[in-house]
């Protein structure tokens, strides 16, 4: 049953991390309002959006950081630390010729990153899948993000056009003087993405987006037997990310965006069933996701961000068994997830010409129904078969800041616990507790971009 529970938390947190949208240039600002980044348009889209990379030319992006518990499911990351989320890029104009963006990360693309809040890059990619191939703990596998290149085009007045290539590699070999102790692994995970923009120079903009990933390589653990230790080789490892949204200028103040997503995923290897090949394993994935928003200009130094998303969520193995493990009675085999709805709400106030400060909260409402197969039945099969729903809520809660500095504009994100770990003297909580695991920074992450 224990498994059966901690692949319920992950598929959850997954479906939450869906419904957080991707950023790129000010990653802090935008998670500081509550990650409403896919309803507002600006800096922070240009990798999310690739085709609104031509407005934000001549930039240079440096981010470090995601501060996180490690206790907390809802954002479903690892350590709490600074150092695993560091990268710089630099986007430049070449007038007529387009616009370019080179980016330098640091960790593998399943971990914190620039990718973190995308899901496609997060959570439908090959490091995800439990078929990883790669000794140790999941993740150890996963492809180091290796380059990232990015170009956009103005197609007339009124479109654009953006791409974004990747390519990713982890590699690993140990040579022994026994051949049965020899290591040979080499993974690798590029994407193709692609972008479009129209607007009718009034009241109306739509971004489209495409991605493509494809995962490849192989593991030989010993000396490579057909019968009893074959090659190990990727048979499915594809997924394709289609989004659009659409920003409606009601009103001067007012601006209605809505946002459509679609995203699918299939990862295992081959031969499954063969020797050093668990079955069940693989993972076949999919979700769906839309979601309405209401952007409003209080007044010239505030603006509020409203948005209700609905997201579901399904998964199930690539290579089902035909019966369930004996030594494992409940196994679970497939898993539907649905957040009805996601609530957002998010306020941003300049405070002076040179501070912003930024407040945010969401609410999922999540609905997880489980198949779980006892020991001797068929998958498909009614007796036996138990399905069980586990109902939930989960909450965030995101603080923020942001300072205006000449040409640069440096954006924080606080961690949640800042204001109750400011000193025992006004909370009556310390930093510290004792525990490295609970050690609490007061910012979370940093986004800086330099402007030219």
């Amino acid at each position: 049953m224990f498994k059966n529970w901690s692949k319920i938390v992950l598929v959850s947190a997954l479906v939450i991390a869906i419904a957080a949208p991707a950023v790129f240039a000010t990653t802090a600002r935008v998670r500081s309002l509550a990650n409403t980044g896919d309803y507002y348009s600006d800096d922070s889209n240009v990798n999310r959006w690739l085709s609104t990379l031509p407005s934000y030319a001549n930039q240079v992006n440096a981010e470090l950081g995601f501060w996180n518990n490690p206790d907390n499911v809802v954002n479903g990351f690892g350590e709490a630390s600074l150092a695993d989320s560091r990268g710089l890029s630099w986007i430049f104009g070449t007038g007529k010729w387009g616009t370019y963006r080179v980016t330098i990360n640091e960790n593998q693309l399943d971990h914190a990153g620039f990718w973190m809040i995308n899901p496609f890059y997060n959570n439908f990619m090959s490091g995800s899948a439990s078929n990883l191939l790669g000794p140790g703990a999941a993740g150890s596998g996963t492809p180091i993000n290796t380059w990232d290149v990015a170009g956009g085009w103005e197609l007339g007045d009124n479109m654009a056009l953006g791409v974004n290539l990747t390519r990713s590699r982890w590699s690993y070999k140990v040579s022994d003087d026994d051949p049965d102790n020899n290591v040979e692994i080499d993974n690798t995970y590029s994407s193709l993405g692609a972008g479009f923009s129209w607007t009718n120079n009034e009241d109306m903009v739509l971004d489209l987006l495409l991605n493509l990933g494809f995962a490849g390589g192989s593991a030989l653990f010993g000396v490579a037997d057909p019968a009893t230790n074959p090659k190990l080789e990727w048979d499915s490892g594809s997924a394709f990310d289609v989004a659009g949204r659409f920003f409606w200028d009601w009103k001067d103040d007012i601006t209605v965006p809505v946002k459509v997503e679609f995203i699918n995923s299939d990862y295992s290897v081959k031969p499954a069933g063969g020797a050093g090949v668990a079955v069940p394993s693989g993972d076949k994935m999919s979700a769906f996701q839309f979601g309405v928003g209401v952007d409003m200009d209080v007044n010239q130094d505030h603006m509020l961000i409203f948005a209700v998303e609905f997201t579901s969520m399904s998964w199930k193995y690539s290579n089902p068994p035909s019966t369930s493990d004996a030594a494992a009675p409940d196994t679970l085999t497939e898993l539907s997830t649905s957040v009805m709805p996601t609530l957002r709400l998010a306020l941003e106030s300049s405070i002076t010409s040179w501070l912003t400060t930024r407040i945010g909260a969401a609410r999922h409402m999540t609905k997880v129904t489980a198949k779980s197969n006892v020991a001797g039945n068929e998958i498909e099969a009614t007796d036996g078969n138990p399905l069980f729903t586990v109902e939930q809520a989960a909450f965030e809660w995101f603080l923020g800041c942001g300072f205006n500095i000449a040409e640069w504009t440096i954006d924080m994100e606080l961690a949640a616990e800042t204001p109750f770990s400011i000193g025992y003297w006004l909370t009556g909580y310390s930093a510290f507790d004792g525990n490295d695991a609970n050690e609490y920074g007061p910012v979370g992450r940093i986004s800086a971009v330099y402007n030219y």
